[in-house]
């Protein structure tokens, strides 16, 4: 299990220092809260430009694609979000916070951020990292990180739970 929250809480932050405005890093830790509070969400994470794993979050319920098929885990209620603030507290916790331009993902109208996250437990410090938070919903859309070499995309449309 502590696997799974570890790749949640991983994957729900994710890149490159920027020259920052004071209110820049309200966008991204707001992305990351409503993130912790949307009904479902599909997430892919790609490693070195290889497919790494494929997540489907529905409530408080993380289902995971492993070469055998889905799995499932209970985050317990609330647990999604309380993970997701252990990841990102708030705005405060977050440095080098700079809007960094406009782009699209899937079709959808965003602004990127740069910005670098707190250390996770255990001092693992994910670098700088990037995120694209939609301008329609406030939504992070797509998150990359430079040091883990990761570059991970969500969606929110149609998402349901599989079948493990």
């Amino acid at each position: 299990m502590w696997r799974c929250v570890l790749g949640l809480a991983f994957c729900s932050t994710l890149l490159v220092p920027v020259t920052a405005a004071a209110n820049d890093c309200q966008p991204v830790a707001d992305a990351y809260n409503a993130l912790g509070k949307v009904p479902a969400y599909k997430q892919t994470v790609v490693l070195n430009g290889k497919p790494l794993a494929e997540f489907i979050v529905v409530g408080d319920r993380l289902y995971t694609k492993r070469e055998s098929g889905w799995t499932a885990v209970d985050l317990g209620a609330g647990g999604r979000a309380a993970t997701q603030k252990k990841v990102i507290p708030d705005a405060a916790s977050l440095k080098g916070c700079a809007r960094i331009g406009d782009d699209k993902v899937a079709g959808k109208d965003a602004v990127i951020y740069a910005y670098t996250p707190p250390p996770m437990q255990g001092g693992l410090d994910l670098g700088p990292q990037r995120v694209w938070i939609g301008t329609a919903d406030g939504l992070p859309l797509r998150m990359t990180s430079e040091q883990a070499k990761t570059d991970v995309t969500l969606s929110f449309d149609n998402v349901t739970a599989p079948v493990p």
